[in-house]
């Protein structure tokens, strides 16, 4: 099958020239099976260079097509723009977006999903269930829809849903109510980037003084909850809810989370409470009222609740002790072989910040190493061992530097690793920071 008559490609983009470099680079590499699909790079009247490094790369990618709107129409406007202007030229549209990277190993069974027919092709591996396949499309890039889904009335709900800033789930929640067929692929192909200023990037470029308070205050988790209402079957809306956890344990830990994160840089804006309220079945109604009273009654320090740069990370780990406890974890752990697991900021900030001479280090691992790094064979020094290849290593202790790793833990556990498995950073019960 030759995917260029089938596939259309929009990639959307807004300031981010560096993050766009990246993905351009890798989605026109020589191992990328998209490289000489049609892409168009739909610019939101970027200021910060984008539209001239656009230009260099199509010199010597004639494939690439550079669309600039006069104006800057915000992010979720400028999605549904990519589906509204592009979905009838092809038989298949996917909309990717500036920060985001790919592992390209499993990309024919998305050609055979293409071929077959499939509605929806999840381009990031998972579980065949409702809330799982929801939550997975609310990612722009984490599917590729079959464009006779793409309707009149679709657009219609994606650009009256720019507001609750989830405009593609009004076609995933078209796929689910239609009961069309859904395809996940076995192995992630995207993989998420950073967003930094994840809660502001909705308004980036737009005053948001001139904005009505509800905008000003909106945030990620009551525009979802408030997409819900395209999914016509009540016991699929619940169902949805229910299966609902992004990185949390169980629902009522989600809840919790977005009270804190409400209180906390919202003012207990009461709307936000109210909109996603009314969407919840009985049962969770009471959890959602029990999240409200713990959070809002507790002594706890919410100061470190959404850490996303360095100097933050800096910050939180000299408030809590971070030193000391290296030193005494360092006693207990003497003469132990230890493999660190988690290669990203934190480890980079406790590497140039702390002395983990004391610590004897085998390597570490990481899961990039076997996707988007899977030619490095050396990190900050340390020997680079990837995940596959751990329970064919020596070493007696497992180091997190994660601040979420219980899945990790359970997923190494599955495969028969049995070791001592611990947080190369210091819990405190003080602070609301999850580990």
């Amino acid at each position: 099958m030759n995917v260029n008559e089938k596939l259309e490609i929009v990639l959307i983009t807004y300031n981010r020239r560096e993050y766009l470099k990246t993905t351009l680079d890798e989605i026109l590499a020589d191992n990328s099976p998209v490289k000489t699909c049609d892409i168009t790079i739909l610019n939101n009247a970027s200021d910060d260079g984008t539209s001239e490094l656009v230009e260099e790369y199509r010199i010597s990618h004639p494939n690439l097509k550079h669309i600039i709107n006069p104006k800057n129409i915000g992010g979720c406007a400028n999605i549904a723009k990519a589906y509204s202007e592009f979905s009838s030229r092809k038989e298949y549209i996917w909309v990717l977006c500036d920060n985001d990277r790919y592992d390209w190993a499993k990309w024919d069974e998305i050609e055979n999903a293409i071929e077959n027919g499939f509605d929806l092709i999840l381009t990031k591996n998972c579980p065949n269930n409702t809330s799982n396949i929801f939550y997975t499309t609310s990612l722009v890039s984490g599917a590729i829809y079959k464009c006779e889904n793409i309707t009149n009335t679709v657009i219609e709900n994606m650009f009256f849903n720019v507001k609750y800033l989830f405009p593609h789930l009004a076609l995933s929640s078209y796929i689910i109510n239609h009961d069309k067929t859904i395809f996940s692929v076995s192995r992630d192909i995207v993989i998420e980037g950073i967003n930094p200023n994840h809660d502001k990037t909705f308004v980036r470029g737009i005053d948001v003084c001139d904005s009505t308070e509800e905008r000003k205050h909106l945030f990620w988790s009551v525009g979802f909850f408030n997409t819900l209402k395209y999914i016509k079957n009540r016991k699929t809306q619940i169902e949805i809810i229910e299966g609902l956890r992004h990185h949390h344990k169980t629902l009522f830990d989600l809840f919790k989370s977005i009270m804190v994160k409400n209180k906390i840089f919202h003012k207990n804006y009461f709307d936000n409470l109210k909109q996603i309220y009314k969407i919840l079945s009985f049962k969770q109604k009471i959890k959602f009222i029990f999240a409200f009273l713990i959070v809002n009654f507790s002594f706890k320090n919410y100061s470190f609740y959404e850490m996303r740069d360095k100097d933050d990370w800096i910050k939180y780990l000299e408030k809590i002790g971070e030193k000391e406890f290296l030193k005494k974890l360092s006693k207990k752990l003497k003469n132990k072989k230890i493999l660190l697991y988690g290669a990203g900021m934190v480890l980079d900030i406790l590497i140039e910040n702390y002395d983990l001479s004391e610590f004897n280090i085998i390597g570490v691992s990481d899961k990039k190493f076997e996707t988007i790094e899977k030619d490095l064979i050396e990190y900050k020094g340390l020997k680079v061992i990837k995940p596959k290849d751990i329970k064919n290593t020596d070493f007696d202790t497992i180091l997190f530097s994660l601040k979420l790793y219980k899945r990790i833990a359970e997923a190494l556990r599955e495969q028969n690793i049995n070791k001592e498995m611990l947080s190369l950073i210091k819990k405190d019960s003080k602070y609301i920071v999850r580990f």
